[in-house]
């Protein structure tokens, strides 16, 4: 890790030149993400965005007394200061308030990024042949096009996070009535572009996945999925034309009404689920290897060595999509390339299902 902590100390000051660039008290200019459970509570960013909430919070970013933030003359009530204390989104520490979740500045954001992308790079030439090996297997089966989406949505967003948290990497989330439970963070400058992923699944053994940006609005006109999932629960097959014809002009089906989106069977070891574990197994593998969790976590002053993990592969796991995408090992659906040129067929491109 030594070649990162001096690229970090070599950049921080050219950076800082430029930090008024951004203005940080419009909450629009961050990025904020939540790996975190609700369980009937209020999403965290519904707090922070109410009244003032961010000013406040922003404000004691680093800690402060009452008397210290009163005589910023920010205005705030009691009201608000309860709520925020009540979901843990202020802490105090003998007369110290602080915030409790990691507000990232431009000069930390990028540097964080700068050190990202150097493991990135190592990560990407362990696991490059991997997935060229995925694409491949996509492609005998004329569904190269999905391969950004698996790639993405199931193995580095999504088997890497459930094992960290089975190797006790990460902590698990537990959340209580009322009250959010994870982690929650903002940073700014905002990525270019992100992704994410919704699942769908009425209790049976098919999950539906979608690979989703805000870039696009193609998959808004996609159809409720409640038959399409149950007709696969009840019979392993959908059979009724139907729900063939209401996702046909999707690119769900062939002229032979067989479906065409990958599907993954987590019970058994298909070439899919072999290939998927072996990249996520040397990713994890590279980033023990490579990333100084203790060292991280004192330079930006995380609250523990699971928050600095979720923090830095967060921001890794969109360094390895891009040196994927920059190398051609994957290309950029057409669908977020550019969406003004897709085609709804082309929302199958973000499509897949697991069987569990």
């Amino acid at each position: 890790m030594k070649p990162l902590l001096f690229f970090f100390a070599f950049t921080v000051n050219n950076l800082y030149l430029h930090s008024q660039s951004i203005d940080y008290n419009k909450i629009n200019n961050w990025e904020d993400i939540c790996f975190c459970s609700m369980n009937n509570a209020f999403h965290p960013y519904t707090i922070v965005n109410a009244d003032n909430n961010w000013q406040l919070l922003l404000a004691m970013k680093n800690g402060l007394t009452l008397a210290e933030l009163d005589s910023l003359k920010i205005p705030y009530t009691r009201s608000q200061w309860l709520l925020l204390r009540s979901q843990h989104l202020i802490e105090r520490n003998q007369d110290i308030y602080k915030t409790s979740i990691p507000i990232l500045d431009k000069e930390q954001t990028v540097a964080l990024r700068q050190q990202s992308q150097q493991a990135a790079k190592f990560v990407v030439s362990e696991i490059e042949e991997e997935c060229k090996e995925l694409v491949a297997f996509l492609s005998k089966n004329n569904r190269s096009q999905n391969a950004f989406s698996i790639l993405f949505s199931y193995v580095v967003d999504g088997l890497i996070w459930d094992r960290f948290e089975q190797d006790g990497i990460i902590k698990e989330r537990i959340s209580v009535d009322g009250i959010w439970s994870g982690n929650y963070w903002f940073l700014t400058p905002k990525r270019t572009f992100s992704c994410g992923t919704n699942s769908f699944a009425m209790g049976g053994k098919y999950t539906f996945k979608l690979n989703w940006s805000e870039l696009e609005k193609l998959t808004n006109k996609m159809p409720e999925l409640d038959e399409f999932l149950q007709s696969l629960d009840n019979e392993d097959k959908i059979t009724d034309k139907k729900i063939i014809d209401k996702f046909s002009p999707f690119g769900f089906f062939d002229k032979n009404s067989n479906l065409t989106i990958p599907v993954i069977d987590e019970r058994e070891s298909n070439d899919l689920r072999l290939i998927s574990n072996k990249i996520t197994d040397k990713i994890l593998s590279a980033f023990v290897k490579t990333v100084d969790i203790d060292t991280l976590k004192t330079l930006y002053k995380f609250r523990d060595n699971s928050e600095t993990v979720l923090i830095f592969y967060h921001e890794m796991m969109w360094d390895i999509i891009d040196l994927l995408l920059d190398k051609k090992i994957i290309q950029l659906p057409v669908i977020f390339k550019s969406p003004e040129n897709a085609k709804m067929t082309d929302v199958a491109d973000l499509c897949f299902i697991t069987i569990e």
